[in-house]
């Protein structure tokens, strides 16, 4: 990763490789783990988070968290919210029904 943030990615169907930010931006105003772009994070006490600014984050109140996958302790100010994939999205949507003419439409 460079001074411009961007990380190395590779498309799973194509396998081509490309550069972009491990968040997108309209995801940037929601609690992530900075290290790896991880959005499912975990509410810890805020004892365990050792930063530079920990006293002030604690007197403050401010919500500390953990990344599973790379163990990365942090505070963010940011709300945190659960990010649903596509997938998932498409599951939940209503299902598509033909009308008179036999057109599908959903």
């Amino acid at each position: 990763m460079g001074a411009t943030g961007l990380r190395p990615w590779r498309c799973r169907s194509c396998d081509l490789r490309f550069y972009a930010w491990a968040v997108a931006l309209p995801f940037l105003l929601h609690a992530h783990c900075n290290r790896c772009g991880n959005f499912d994070l975990q509410r810890i006490s805020r004892e365990h988070v050792d930063t530079w600014g920990n006293s002030i984050f604690r007197l403050l109140q401010v919500p500390a968290y953990r990344c599973a996958p790379c163990r990365y302790r942090f505070f963010s100010v940011l709300p945190a919210g659960r990010i649903q994939s596509s997938d998932r999205q498409e599951l939940e949507s209503p299902a598509a029904s033909p009308d008179e003419s036999g057109a599908v439409h959903g």
